[in-house]
């Protein structure tokens, strides 16, 4: 029996090693998007190493590699550039392990003081991706209005928002202002655990070169809000969002506070 027994240790395959194979991802700026010169751009990415994990830093070039920037991270990474010269940009990566490097991957290019348009299909919204600053439950309990600056790349609607709750889960109301305060939109709705939907009975239209906030009032604060997110231009087809693009009202009402480049996890929908 104890023959028998070594043989089947000995026969048995011997598990797999996961390979290091570090790769990094790139969420905005959107491919082929228009963005400023000599303003900051705000580039939001996450990296990966399949089973093996293991990342511990990120490279980020937009000289075709001659300069790089070196982000340490885990998993998500954020990045401010300031585009200096019209014409195409590339932004290129590579992620790290502690054993290996992996591929520089070419994950967007963009157009720096240009007028391209990406095509866009249908409804969308503004994807906010996680960055290496952490999100966290505020204990803040007062009646709060909280919101984002937004402008659009061509003419259309918003027609809801997606909002991700706190520790309060009770009713909201979602709003739309114009830059001068005047309410366009306004939603009450049932509260939700995690996040929810928000659809605006009456769509609003919106263009391009103004500025609009999206927000929603919660009688008793407990939101989500991640700190020093928006400390450059986040670009995302068809939106923009500007520096200090998060905002906020205490007691409710139009919101034009700011605080340490806050993100209160406000995401608007458009229909084009």
């Amino acid at each position: 029996m104890a023959v028998l027994l070594l043989a089947l240790v000995l026969l048995s395959p011997t598990p797999a090693i996961a390979a290091d194979n570090p790769r990094a991802t790139l969420s905005p700026p959107s491919e082929g998007v228009s963005v400023p010169l000599n303003e900051p751009l705000l580039v939001i990415g996450d990296a990966y190493n399949g089973e093996a994990g293991g990342v511990i830093q990120v490279d980020v070039t937009t000289d075709d590699g001659a300069t790089w920037t070196s982000i340490d991270t885990q998993s998500y990474w954020s990045l401010v550039i300031t585009p200096t010269t019209p014409g195409p940009l590339t932004i290129k990566a590579r992620a790290h392990t502690a054993s290996t490097v992996g591929p520089v991957q070419s994950l967007r290019t963009i157009h720096v003081s240009g007028t391209t348009l990406p095509p866009l299909s249908g409804e969308t919204f503004l994807m906010l991706p996680r960055t290496q600053q952490p999100v966290v439950k505020d204990i803040d309990d007062q009646a709060v209005e909280l919101g984002l600056r937004i402008t659009v790349d061509r003419p259309g609607s918003l027609v809801g928002v997606h909002l991700r709750h706190g520790n309060y889960t009770g009713p909201v109301t979602a709003r739309v202002w114009s830059s001068n305060g005047t309410l366009l939109a306004e939603q009450a709705v049932p509260g939700a655990v995690y996040g929810q939907r928000v659809t605006f009975n009456t769509p609003v239209p919106v263009a391009p070169g103004n500025e609009y906030v999206v927000s929603y009032y919660t009688p008793s604060g407990g939101y989500v809000s991640t700190e020093n997110y928006f400390t450059g231009n986040l670009v995302q087809t068809p939106f923009r969002t500007p520096v200090n693009a998060g905002v906020y009202r205490y007691g409710g009402g139009f919101p034009t506070d700011t605080w340490n480049s806050s993100n209160y996890w406000l995401m608007p929908i458009f229909q084009p």
